[in-house]
């Protein structure tokens, strides 16, 4: 018979004092390996839910199965995974910006309720008692938007989620310890057609004044809630059964309130559940994956100098995949002037250094295109440059001549949308294959003038398809 150790029995009392569901360590414990007797008298308490399905001889075993044991589905290239075999457990700082928080917090404040559980009848009148909000039925841009970058963070395709539910917790508010998914008892009851629950995609959105951590006992890890800050774990272990390990604890506030937002994904959709393309699977190279900033002014002379003395040399541009249209049938939507070696050289030896210190990475060059020109009604339809070698890139603004000013728009790494203005010797470094941009709306004058420089890290290797 497996003997309590000190460690356990440490865990057992500080775990039952926290206020965590006692059913919840039970499980735990037996999952472990001790008799049901065994933790019964050791924690002075019999089980309020039926626990004959976890007093399977081959529970244990299914249990202990490590998470490092099956293939790695999830590729979130920003995020922080969690040091354990026990759970897939990641963080990623700044999902949300401080703006987006705000208004989510003012959009839970006009619209929650008390809030329920999917088998409230099981658990004391206190066991959850923050506030809800169910932000995904609201007809709202501003969630559809929020709703599909979560999406496209995980690579899953939305079918197969819930939608987004906020909760506000005040003083003395918890969410006791539980799991996510649905126990074997509550799965018919709330599969409606999408099956179990997989992932559980978490975002804090203040930093709480005192309180309000998210306790994973079986983790050794108390969450501090950090404004913008998304958690997301796996529910589920590698052969499809709830995994015990994610049982996890909303303690309450002590000083100031708490705002979340939580958004649930199922093993049921239509179509592939995993949609990330292997552009998306590059790796990060910066924090948000743009920024804008300026040529020095002797470099944009040579530059214009040379554009204004062979302007008549450009010849009609026809880019491969036919990313750049136009509305004038009868001529091309934009034009290319090659240039010199040396000037190409001059613009090399200026931007890979400070490229390489902006991403982090040694670099060598890959393409330098010519000027280009784009022409009266144009449009970049958006985007991702060749995941062999436009890895790290700049676009540098030559001249223009516009009645109104043309915006690049483009993503950043958490699939925030951005328009980026730019003047005349202004440059844009930005992550070319994984980040889509594009200039969609038409543009508005006679002529809109870049430079397009793409760089590779040394040791890349490209995704596989």
């Amino acid at each position: 018979m497996t003997v309590f150790t000190k460690e356990w029995t440490d865990w057992i009392d500080h775990n039952v004092n926290a206020g965590c569901d006692k059913d919840g360590v039970f499980k735990i414990l037996l999952d472990e390996g001790y008799s049901f007797e065994q933790i019964k008298n050791q924690m002075n308490y019999s089980p309020t839910v039926n626990m004959s399905h976890a007093l399977n001889p081959h529970r244990r075993s299914e249990n202990l199965e490590r998470a490092q044991d099956s293939p790695e589905i999830l590729y979130l290239s920003n995020a922080v995974r969690l040091e354990t075999d026990k759970a897939e457990f990641y963080v990623i700082d700044n999902f949300l910006n401080q703006k987006e928080c705000d208004q989510m917090i003012k959009l839970i404040g006009d619209m929650k309720r008390p809030s329920l559980m999917v088998n409230h009848g099981d658990k004391e009148n206190n066991f959850r008692t923050s506030s809800t909000c169910d932000l995904g039925q609201l007809d709202s841009p501003f969630i559809k938007e929020i709703d599909e970058r979560i999406c496209k963070m995980m690579g899953i395709d939305s079918s197969y989620s819930e939608p987004i539910q906020g909760q506000f917790y005040e003083i003395g508010q918890e969410f006791k310890a539980h799991t996510d998914y649905f126990e074997e008892d509550e799965i018919e009851e709330c599969d409606g057609g999408k099956g179990q629950r997989t992932y559980t995609f978490f975002i804090n959105l203040n930093d709480v004044e005192e309180g309000g951590t998210t306790h994973f006992p079986a983790l050794e890890l108390e969450h501090t809630p950090k404004r913008g800050t998304a958690v997301i774990w796996n529910n589920l272990r590698a052969n499809g059964k709830g995994n015990y390990n994610s049982l996890h604890h909303g303690k309450p506030v002590l000083k100031g309130n708490k705002s979340v937002i939580t958004k649930w994904f199922r093993s049921k959709g239509f179509g592939s559940m995993m949609i990330k393309t292997p552009h998306e699977k590059i790796p990060n190279f910066t924090s948000v994956g743009f920024e804008k900033t300026r040529l020095p002014d002797e470099i944009l002379k040579a530059i214009k100098r040379f554009y204004q003395d062979n302007i008549t040399d450009q010849k009609a541009e026809f880019v491969e995949g036919g990313y750049i249209q136009g509305k004038n049938k009868s001529c091309a939507p934009s034009s290319l002037l090659d240039l010199p070696p040396y000037l190409k050289k001059e613009i090399h030896d200026y931007l890979k250094p400070i490229l390489e210190k902006w991403s982090g990475t040694a670099l060598e060059p890959t393409f330098i295109y010519g000027i280009r020109t784009y022409h009266d009604g144009a449009v970049l339809k958006a985007h991702r440059d060749r995941k062999e070698t436009h890895i790290i890139s700049c676009i540098i603004n030559v001249f223009q001549d516009v009645r109104e000013d043309w915006a690049l728009q483009i993503d950043d790494h958490f699939y925030r949308k951005h328009e980026v203005f730019m003047k005349e010797g202004e440059m844009v470094f930005y992550e070319g294959a994984k980040l889509m941009h594009g200039r969609e709306v038409p543009f508005e004058g006679n002529s809109f003038a870049n430079i397009f420089c793409h760089f590779t890290p040394v040791d890349y290797v490209p995704p596989r398809e």
